[in-house]
């Protein structure tokens, strides 16, 4: 193919979590800068029940199919080069995983990765830091999902993630198993935050260990935080109390654990249908924001931190850089030499 040809080639990448399955579909322009055209996010809850039966439902799966169809005219509609899909969350462990993703080979024609914990976390972490503005020192990312979190400990002059931990804990089973009441009882909301404080506490036993061997001497409380994914996004769009939800307009934005904590105690007073008024809140979240919320105040607290920044990109876009960069033989790092041009046209 020659470099003319190559001036402007269409890209997928395609998110398939416990609560959500995502689209970012791009132009590569003179092979240096990205151009979103179009982002696509559907609530499919393929986590739902999932704690009392460990398989995704028919429901939840016939959903997600009809998505994967949708995204699937798009890809064909814009002549896609190639996409990159990844599977992440309780797919990595539902006992009927294996037949769900047959079902989107011979109905949709996408092949799906099922991500382990690992390479979803550098996948994260590569879509986090493309737009973060250049800065040294360590950061320590997270991408809570409805059923997981991933800890990422970055050096953004790495090649690799420094550290890497994965808790099975997310906003959807957190919801689930614990804030059964509407609106949630105090005894409720308190034995949730003693749970998740304890798997936190847990998880982050390794990441003292990970910083003394970088030699950096670098406290949990001096490592810039960064948050992605559903919960976090979510309460940045609170925060903003936005209107209509744009992903550039995310990246970026601070959250103070003053902020969450009157965030958290305000949700617990709400009944789920009582939040959907909530500007900025998307529909289909409203019952399981709050287990997002106190996660991430739980994270907050454990790490002795006042506020944490919180970023769009993450998974979605390190699948896409990850494609691009695969695709024109660029070598693999945390960082990419390519460029995003927004806001989506």
């Amino acid at each position: 193919m020659t470099r003319a040809n190559e001036r402007h080639l269409n890209f997928a990448s395609i998110d398939i979590g416990s609560h959500t399955i995502r689209l970012l579909l791009a132009t590569l322009v003179n092979g240096e800068q990205i151009v979103p055209r179009r982002v696509e996010r559907a609530i499919t809850r393929l986590a739902k029940n999932y704690q009392d039966t460990r398989e995704l439902s028919s429901a939840s799966m016939l959903k997600s199919l009809d998505t994967l169809k949708g995204y699937q005219r798009l890809l064909d509609r814009y002549q896609v080069e190639a996409v990159a899909c990844g599977a992440t969350g309780v797919l990595r462990r539902a006992v009927n995983t294996r037949t769900f993703l047959e079902s989107i080979k011979s109905s949709v024609g996408l092949d799906v990765s099922i991500l382990s914990e690992r390479d979803e976390a550098a996948l994260s972490a590569k879509g986090i830091l493309s737009v973060l503005p250049p800065g040294e020192g360590l950061k320590l990312l997270f991408d809570l999902g409805g059923s997981s979190t991933e800890f990422i400990l970055v050096d953004p002059e790495a090649g690799v993630p420094l550290w890497v931990e994965s808790i099975f804990i997310g906003a959807a089973g957190i919801a689930e198993k614990y804030l059964t009441d509407n609106p949630p009882k105090a005894q409720q909301l308190q034995r949730a935050a003693r749970f998740i404080r304890a798997r936190i506490e847990q998880a982050l036993s390794g990441l003292h260990h990970a910083l003394e061997q970088t030699g950096s001497g670098s406290s949990l409380d001096a490592l810039m935080l960064v948050g992605t994914a559903g919960t976090a996004t979510t309460l940045a769009s609170m925060y903003l109390k936005t209107n209509e939800y744009r992903a550039h307009r995310i990246n970026g934005t601070l959250l103070t654990e003053d902020w969450l904590a009157g965030t958290v105690q305000h949700l617990a007073r709400l009944t789920t249908e009582e939040r959907q008024s909530i500007q900025g809140l998307e529909r289909g979240r409203e019952d399981i924001i709050l287990g997002g919320a106190l996660i991430v105040l739980q994270i907050l607290h454990a790490l002795n931190q006042q506020r944490l920044t919180v970023t769009d990109a993450g998974l979605l876009e390190g699948l896409l850089l990850y494609l691009i960069e695969k695709q024109r033989g660029m070598p693999h790092t945390l960082g990419t030499p390519l460029e995003w041009l927004w806001p989506i046209a």
